[in-house]
Formats: C-alpha cells, sequence, structure tokens
C-alpha cells in the first residue's frame, strides 16, 4: 500500500493520522513553474467553493480542513496581491 502514488486527499489524511508518515514523509509535489493569474483565481474559487461545502458540517476534521483551506485561500490571494504590486 505504501509504494502506491497517494492521491492529495489521501496524502492529507495519512499525514494528518498515520505515524509512518509522519516519521518518513512523502515527497512533496515539484511545482513546474509559477501559477497564472487565471489559475490562481480558479483555484481561489475552487477552495471558497469546497469551504462553502465544509461549512454545513459540524465535525472537527471539517472545522480543520476549513482552516486549512482558508489559509491556502490567504497565500493565493497574497501572491495575487504582489504580482499585481
Amino acid at each position: 500500500m505504501w509504494e502506491a502514488v497517494l492521491t492529495r486527499r489521501l496524502y492529507e489524511t495519512c499525514v494528518r493520522f498515520s505515524p509512518r508518515c509522519l516519521l518518513h514523509g512523502f515527497p512533496q509535489p515539484v511545482k513546474e513553474s509559477p501559477m497564472t493569474r487565471d489559475e490562481i483565481n480558479k483555484e481561489i474559487e475552487v477552495l471558497t467553493a469546497e469551504i462553502r461545502t465544509l461549512s454545513y458540517s459540524s465535525t472537527k476534521e471539517a472545522a480543520e480542513k476549513i482552516l486549512h483551506l482558508q489559509r491556502r485561500r490567504r497565500e493565493l490571494r497574497a501572491q495575487l496581491e504582489a504580482a499585481e504590486s
């Protein structure tokens, strides 16, 4: 199982809960090139939609995921603002 390629969501779950993943980790994907403004805007839209969907859940996991997504959205907005200035 550990040799299989992990999807992003499975990877995030694995890192959060598995001692083996925490100990050994998995390589992070390498970004080939910087994101374009359109890609950043699209990613922000996707994150916003996922945050909205998760907001209907009252589980601790959903709250943690929302915080993670909001942090990522703030990072992307900061990148967008930095590129415009």
